[in-house]
């Protein structure tokens, strides 16, 4: 798992001032320690298994969110990255990863769509607001290939990746964080397996 080099990234135009993080948190799904949500019922599960975190959803009609129980601080430059795949899906369907989150009704998400479509959006009491989307069939045209979700904080901007490719980007001020809880959201009929993940933190020296 390599690290990206904020210097190279000329398209996006991210400061190099990031490339020095420190890693607050990082998961590879090895074993069951690191407090994610295990379960199963009638619509929805999610487990650790053969070093992936597989969460699948059998409503077409609805969103399933995965929240860890601990925060992440919103508060400085960051990083978060996921490892992310879809096993299989039927349907029109979506998943990705979220963040700033005070539950599963509150809180922000940055998703694939098996359109190859890319979605951010806010939750509010349970209401969705699409705030941008975009294309990226020239990113990636195939299915049950992982697929590397990136959201880079940095001052005033909040950008987003997929598979080191930037797609969109928001303005920090724009952003009205309910929570600080980060996770995981699928839509519809679809299993996903997370390879990892990994949250990186700037500390101002």
């Amino acid at each position: 798992m390599a690290y990206t080099s904020f210097a190279q990234d000329n398209k996006s135009g991210v400061s190099s001032t990031l490339r020095e993080m420190s890693v607050m948190y990082e998961d590879q799904f090895d074993t069951h320690t690191n407090k994610w949500p295990e379960y199963q019922n009638s619509t929805s599960s999610a487990v650790i298994e053969d070093g992936e975190y597989h969460i699948e959803h059998n409503d077409k009609e609805s969103v399933h969110v995965v929240l860890h129980p601990d925060g992440i601080s919103t508060g400085m430059d960051s990083m978060i990255q996921v490892s992310i795949s879809d096993v299989r899906g039927s349907g029109m369907y979506s998943y990705g990863f979220v963040f700033g989150a005070k539950d599963s009704s509150n809180n922000y998400s940055f998703q694939i769509r098996n359109s190859n479509v890319y979605v951010i959006e806010k939750m509010l009491d349970g209401k969705r607001k699409e705030i941008a989307s975009g294309q990226i069939d020239n990113i990636f045209s195939s299915n049950n290939f992982d697929k590397t979700l990136k959201l880079v904080k940095q001052r005033d901007k909040i950008r987003f990746y997929v598979d080191d490719n930037y797609v969109d980007e928001l303005p920090l001020a724009n952003a009205n964080f309910t929570g600080d809880l980060v996770g995981f959201l699928v839509e519809g009929r679809v299993k996903i397996s997370v390879d990892w993940t990994r949250t990186q933190i700037k500390y101002k020296g």
